[in-house]
């Protein structure tokens, strides 16, 4: 059962392969892990240290961005274990060492599970805040703002409304459906996250514009 701090489980992903195989998949990964990947190369490729991962879903993500740029820790972490069972067989899958996925609530205190680590170059969200209550938006930047090192960034992608205008009409529907299906989800509005930025300690963001009516933001952590 999808509670209001819990993200999409299993609605829109599937599983493959045989009965132990505990890989998740979705389809719109596909379509999207060469733009997303192509759009942070100028970031992830300077970059080195860890980065944490949101919401990692699936996991599929997580794995291709490790494939891509190896030189980088990646730690996944999602609040639905059967997700990170999924991060997890996905790495295995792609014969990646990768830290184990971390069962984290991103609306909460982020200290005792990522207790192994000081700080993260990059903190990076995708797809998560629309299905998920404003508590959980808060909570990424309230701990990012503890986690992320001083010019390091804080990367989200994903539907986001400019100017509280809806970028196309298919936009305006998802956003009707998600909120029909839970009152606290939403397609939120960028000048939301550029409030909680600036309470946060991090820097008005780069918006770069994706396909599908979708956006990168990208965060700089200020001093």
């Amino acid at each position: 059962m999808t509670t209001p701090t819990t993200p999409h489980v299993n609605k829109y992903r599937s599983k493959i392969g045989g009965f132990n195989d505990e890989r998740l998949t979705t389809e719109v990964f596909e379509r999207n892990k060469e733009p997303i990947s192509k759009a942070l190369y100028p970031y992830l490729d300077k970059i080195t240290g860890n980065a944490l991962e949101i919401g990692s879903g699936t996991g599929q993500h997580l794995s291709y961005l490790a494939k891509n740029f190896p030189h980088i820790i990646w730690q996944g972490t999602d609040i639905d274990e059967v997700h990170c069972k999924s991060v997890d067989a996905w790495a295995k899958f792609n014969s990646l060492n990768l830290p184990r996925a971390l069962a984290l609530d991103a609306a909460s205190d982020w200290s005792s599970v990522l207790k192994e680590y000081d700080s993260f170059n990059m903190i990076i969200s995708m797809n998560v805040i629309h299905i998920s209550p404003i508590s959980t938006l808060e909570g990424i930047f309230i701990n990012s703002a503890k986690f992320t090192k001083t010019d390091g960034i804080l990367v989200f992608y994903g539907p986001f409304k400019r100017a509280n205008k809806h970028i196309g009409e298919g936009n305006k529907i998802f956003d009707q459906r998600l909120r029909n299906e839970n009152s606290a989800w939403g397609v939120r509005c960028i000048s939301t996250l550029e409030s909680l930025a600036a309470d946060n300690k991090f820097l008005a963001p780069k918006v770069i514009e994706m396909p599908s009516n979708n956006f990168l933001l990208v965060f700089k952590k200020s001093d």
